[in-house]
């Protein structure tokens, strides 16, 4: 079981990580964690855009929007953001359609 359910976006050609468990990630805490592990951040007061290879938009509540349209990517750049912001690591899971 996964600790995020991880989607299509229907409106752009993304993936959304929603987690399972409602959470609140201060973004200037979120901010300063991910610049710490090397990731280049714009902090727009209600998201933080994380420089990334893909680029991905994060939300106060945990929520993520990754910019590619390879699960795997998407998944694998979740998986690296999460890990800095402290949530433990996944263990198995699929994309919802």
């Amino acid at each position: 079981m996964t600790y995020y359910l991880l989607k299509p976006c229907r409106t752009a050609t993304a993936f959304i990580s929603t987690l399972k468990k409602p959470r609140r990630f201060p973004l200037e805490d979120a901010a300063a964690r991910l610049k710490a592990a090397g990731f280049g951040v714009a902090d727009l007061k209600v998201m933080l855009v994380v420089e990334n290879d893909p680029e991905l938009t994060f939300y106060e509540s945990g929520k993520i929007l990754v910019k590619t349209d390879d699960e795997a990517a998407a998944r694998s750049a979740i998986d690296r953001v999460y890990d800095v912001l402290g949530l433990p690591a996944r263990i198995e899971g699929t994309a919802a359609a």
